[in-house]
Order: C-alpha cells, then sequence, then structure tokens
C-alpha cells in the first residue's frame, strides 16, 4: 500500500517554447502540468510508494498523463477515465528567468465532476499521509466536497493531512477562497503556505503576521516559503528560520513548491523531524528548477546527496 496519497488534477501543458508573448509562439511541447501528481512523482522518486487520485478524460491527453505518472512508479490505479468528460488543458507562456503565465482551459473537466462517492475509503486510509492543495475545491462544489471527503476518511484512520493552499486568483474569488481554504488548514496536519498565497488571501502582510493568522487557525506544523527569502518552520509557536540557496539562473520555476512540498513529506516518511524534513524540501526544490518541466525535474537520491555532500560523479 502507498505510504503517501494525493489527490487532484492534472492538465495537459502546452507549453511555449519561446520566450516571450505567447501570441507570436508558433512551437509548443506537450507536459504533465498537476501539483498533486507532482508531488506523488517527487515522493516516488525518493523511495516511497505513493499513488495518485484523479479523473481524466478518455482522450488521448487523459492517457498520455496517465501513462506519464503510471511509468514513474505511481500507483494510478485510482484515476478514472471518465469518456464523456474532457481532460483539462492549460497554455504556459515563457517569461524570462524561468517564470511563466498560465491559460487555464478547465471548466467541466472530468475531474471538476469528481464527486465524494467516487473515492475509495479502504485504499485512502492505508495511507500514511494525504496530500491535498487549495486548487481541487477551487474546481467545483463536487471537487471541494470530494477533497473534504477525503480529508475525513484519513483523520478517521489516523492518516496525516498535508495541505498546501496554492493559491489560484484565476479560480475564484478572495473572498470564497479563504473561506474555504481556512477551512482546510484548520483541520491540516501540516500545511505549505507560501507568503505570497497568504498575501493574496488577506492582503499585504509581513512573515510574522501570516504565521499569526495560521496559528489562529488551528495550525500547529507550518512550512512557509516566503519567496526571495528564507523558508520558515513553525512547530507549535516554535519558528525557526532556514536557508535557501538563491539560484542564479532557474530554468522552469513550475512545479517549485511541489518540489518543496514533496521533499518534505519524503523527509517525514524517512522518520525525520519537521525541520530537517524541510531542508531536505529545500534542496529538492532547488535542484528541481534547474531542469525543465515539474515531473520531468524531480531529483533523486543520488543527485540530492551529491548536492548535499558534494561527491563527484563521472559523467564519462
Amino acid at each position: 500500500m502507498p505510504s503517501l496519497i494525493t489527490f487532484g488534477e492534472t492538465s495537459a501543458v502546452f507549453v511555449a517554447r519561446e520566450i516571450g508573448r505567447m501570441r507570436y509562439c508558433r512551437d509548443f511541447t506537450i507536459r504533465p502540468g498537476g501539483a498533486e501528481a507532482t508531488v506523488a512523482v517527487g515522493v516516488r522518486r525518493l523511495g516511497f510508494d505513493t499513488a495518485w487520485i484523479s479523473a481524466l478524460g478518455e482522450d488521448e491527453m487523459g492517457h498520455y498523463i496517465r501513462g506519464l505518472v503510471a511509468g514513474e512508479g505511481v500507483d494510478v490505479s485510482r484515476v478514472t477515465m471518465t469518456r464523456h468528460k474532457p481532460t483539462a488543458v492549460f497554455l504556459r507562456e515563457r517569461l524570462p528567468c524561468g517564470d511563466a503565465r498560465h491559460f487555464y482551459y478547465r471548466k467541466d473537466s472530468a475531474f471538476a465532476n469528481y464527486t465524494p462517492a467516487m473515492l475509495d475509503d479502504t485504499f485512502i486510509a492505508s495511507a500514511k499521509i494525504l496530500h491535498i492543495t487549495g486548487i481541487t475545491p477551487a474546481l467545483s462544489p463536487s471537487c471541494d466536497a470530494a477533497a473534504w471527503r477525503a480529508i475525513e476518511i484519513a483523520r478517521a484512520h489516523d492518516v496525516k493531512v498535508s495541505f498546501d493552499p496554492n493559491m489560484r486568483f484565476t479560480l475564484w474569488s478572495r473572498d470564497k477562497a479563504r473561506e474555504t481554504l481556512e477551512r482546510y488548514l484548520a483541520v491540516a496536519d501540516i500545511v505549505f503556505p507560501g507568503i505570497e498565497d497568504m498575501r493574496m488571501l488577506y492582503g499585504p502582510l509581513g512573515v510574522e503576521e501570516a504565521l499569526s493568522r495560521l496559528g489562529k487557525l488551528g495550525c500547529g506544523n507550518i512550512a512557509m516559503k516566503t519567496g526571495d527569502g528564507d523558508v520558515v518552520v513553525s512547530i507549535e509557536g516554535r519558528v525557526v528560520s532556514l536557508p535557501v540557496e538563491k539560484i542564479a539562473f532557474p530554468i522552469d520555476l513550475m512545479g517549485a513548491g511541489d518540489a518543496f512540498a514533496a521533499g518534505s513529506l519524503a523527509g517525514l516518511l524517512k522518520g525525520r523531524d519537521l525541520v530537517t524534513s524541510v531542508e531536505l524540501g529545500i534542496v529538492v526544490a532547488g535542484l528541481a528548477i534547474q531542469m525543465p518541466g515539474n515531473i520531468e525535474a524531480m531529483p533523486t537520491w543520488e543527485e540530492i546527496e551529491r548536492k548535499m555532500h558534494g561527491s563527484e560523479t563521472w559523467k564519462r
């Protein structure tokens, strides 16, 4: 049975090959794009059995995504293939320094029609950690209900709940997002917000104020990405600041937060405490943004060891 289960949508992403306004780009490549599948693959690359629960269209994009994730060793047995609804798609406009802008086409997708009745209670109960992001409840009322039901199953069977707000203004309003995401943050065992998420939800605030807001919601274990600054870990109010190596020329920032979550969750599965687990997450994210793609860029233990210990490897 999987140590980690993730639940959420993965889209087919058409990525512009050139940097600049997408309207002038005539050449695209296809990649998978989904936070939860990325985390499942990232943790799998680090040696743990993982599963991804989702729904895809019974179409070429759906078969592409399912096959790719399965090829990474992730259990996709609970990915439903839906004949009459499409796989979600979005377009990625590339900007300088690895940044990007996204254009989503996911309304009424196969996953947007996911319902609580489609969940396998026994399967979720078999895991050690359930990971969900705030993108899922933003997609539709039925997705919100399904994500909440998955958490109820997890909590009833002592499965730890990991939650990344992953705020998207393109999917819902600030007021609706705040109301919904606060409900999820309040019940999670560990949360992975970014300071940007918090500012999108509450307006301008500093790290200390953001931690205070999360603490008032009941968040006991927090790993907060502060953007250009350090990562801050709060354990029942005890705050530790961890340095982040600056990557001078990142290739692709897509999935950086998911790489961070994957490394941190792998650390917890290895029995590390939260601080040393987050240190691992920082290393994983730093390596991931130096390669294109999100799933494709997830590092292996060998690459992490080489980065952390500076060991030499022969390339020929």
